[in-house]
């Protein structure tokens, strides 16, 4: 996806969060619930940005050199078990 359009999908995301924000408004429920529940949306879309954004340049693999090497274990082993 190109930025044009994951910056439209982000416009269309944020239109949906002002909607809720809006019914939110209009309706009964407590001040407390709305906020919890716009918390909620926002957080929602800003990760499906997040993913979109990740899958559309994804990390290369590391190459086998970039990979740490493996830990050896030291035990200590007494001088008299070593005889």
């Amino acid at each position: 996806m190109e930025a044009s359009g994951l910056q439209g999908r982000a416009d269309r995301l944020a239109a949906c969060v002002e909607g809720l924000a809006a019914a939110l408004h209009e309706s009964c429920i407590s001040e407390e619930s709305a906020s919890r529940l716009l918390s909620h949306a926002s957080t929602a879309a800003l990760q499906a940005l997040t993913v979109e954004l990740l899958l559309e340049h994804p990390e290369p693999a590391p190459d086998a050199a970039d990979e740490p090497t493996a830990l050896v274990a030291r035990v200590a082993v007494p001088v008299e078990a070593a005889a």
